[in-house]
């Protein structure tokens, strides 16, 4: 498993929307995947409970998209086998 540390950036509340809303930036080697995040919470919840909140929602945002991409990569695999090709990392 790769390992990658994560940073919340830019934590603000939204009182139109009552939600906090912030940037969660995994870095990952010398990449760094930003995801915009939202979490319902009232403003006076406290900042812990909330950076922990918005990270977990994006590991779950991030987790999902890498799920998509796998399934993507694996329908391509499979039609490629189905047309008797072969895929080379070169393309």
């Amino acid at each position: 498993m790769q390992s990658y540390r994560a940073q919340v950036s830019g934590l603000t509340f939204n009182a139109a929307t009552q939600c906090f809303q912030a940037r969660v930036i995994f870095h990952e080697g010398a990449d760094r995947i930003t995801y915009p995040v939202e979490l319902a919470a009232p403003i006076t919840a406290d900042f812990k409970t909330v950076s922990r909140g918005v990270l977990l929602r994006a590991r779950a945002i991030r987790k999902q998209e890498r799920g998509a991409n796998i399934a993507h990569l694996k329908s391509i695999a499979a039609q490629a086998t189905h047309l008797g090709q072969t895929i080379s990392p070169s393309g």
